[in-house]
């Protein structure tokens, strides 16, 4: 991850090469060194895009304001590669818009860390990376957006559209849970991508440690990822639950807590013995591969069919219904 110094010196050359391709006139070799900039970092092309956008800002509000009369001389500029000289007809506006726009990059990057009712957002085939107050890293694909929540017992972000990559700073007290549509992903401190899925549903990818990830608000089943292995949910929408009129009793049954069976890393097989013990319905695996992969999670004891379901997508298998039988096979 870059240092804040680092992020910042990279603002301030997009500032820089921001106001040159506006106000100057590019040589083929000054070109050339713009392209090789954008390439050697991924940050570049985010923050230049981000320096054109604040700087045609900045031109619409001061539009037709004079300069004061000065003798031309060279603009300064960083010794990391930057822009050439401009040409004296147009080296006013750029020494106008220069510092004021680095300056302005650096209030859009704190904004982007802190402010929570908003969401940030990237134009399309941009990337963008927002520090959180708390440390961590958002990497923005695309059109994706964001809303982020930091409190002081939690970190919470909402993915409104697109994919987005999380470095997550570690802080036990306060897990970092990223929702998109109905589904979640937790972690503590780790790296993992999640990316929207139609209306309602999500995909998680694991880079670095591990996140639980769960449908709706079904915390207690989650299942557990780790590094190098993803997860795509799709809950579907709620059925609208039928109308049940009150009837008067005098004493009315308490209905009985459903039996559940806690998961804590266990093997899928282990897992689908357990259940096959207090089920008609028995769980088959067509692929033996499928049983060492591990699952946490809260189930109720009978319904073999929704751990099948959850065991399915963290193995990236399928559900087969037969008679009698739940076979889980890979795709």
């Amino acid at each position: 991850m870059a240092s804040a110094a680092s992020a910042g010196v990279i603002d301030e050359q997009a500032a820089q090469w921001a106001v040159e391709a506006a106000c100057g006139e590019l040589t083929a070799q000054a070109r050339a060194e713009l392209e090789a900039w954008l390439a050697a970092d991924r940050r570049h092309r985010g923050a230049y895009a981000r320096a054109r956008a604040v700087f045609m800002a900045m031109e619409d509000a001061v539009v037709g304001a004079r300069p004061p009369a000065r003798a031309q001389q060279p603009v300064l500029v960083h010794e990391a590669p930057g822009p050439r000289a401009m040409r004296p007809a147009r080296r006013r506006r750029g020494r106008m818009f220069g510092a004021a726009l680095a300056a302005s990059l650096a209030v859009v990057v704190a904004v982007g860390a802190l402010v929570a009712a908003r969401p940030l957002s990237v134009g399309p085939a941009a990337e963008q990376v927002v520090r959180l107050q708390d440390g961590s890293v958002a990497t923005l694909q695309g059109d994706a957006r964001i809303d982020v929540a930091l409190s002081p017992d939690a970190r919470r972000i909402t993915l409104l559209s697109g994919s987005a990559t999380f470095r997550v700073a570690k802080d036990l007290a306060r897990p970092f849970v990223v929702r998109a549509g109905e589904v979640s992903a937790q972690a503590t401190g780790t790296v993992y991508s999640v990316g929207r899925v139609g209306e309602r549903g999500g995909t998680v990818k694991v880079l670095e440690g591990s996140v639980l990830v769960w449908p709706g608000e079904a915390r207690e089943a989650a299942a557990l990822l780790r590094a190098g292995q993803s997860l795509t949910l799709d809950p579907p929408a709620p059925a609208a639950r039928p109308r049940v009129e009150k009837v008067a009793s005098r004493a009315p049954a308490r209905p009985a807590a459903p039996v559940q069976i806690a998961l804590d890393d266990t093997p899928i097989a282990e897992a689908a013995a357990r259940f096959n013990r207090i089920n008609r319905t028995k769980i088959v695996l067509a692929d033996p591969e499928i049983g060492d992969i591990r699952i946490v999670g809260l189930f109720k004891a009978d319904d073999p069919e929704e751990f099948a379901r959850m065991a399915a997508a963290v193995s990236g298998g399928e559900v087969e219904r037969g008679d009698g039988t739940i076979v889980i096979k890979l795709r």
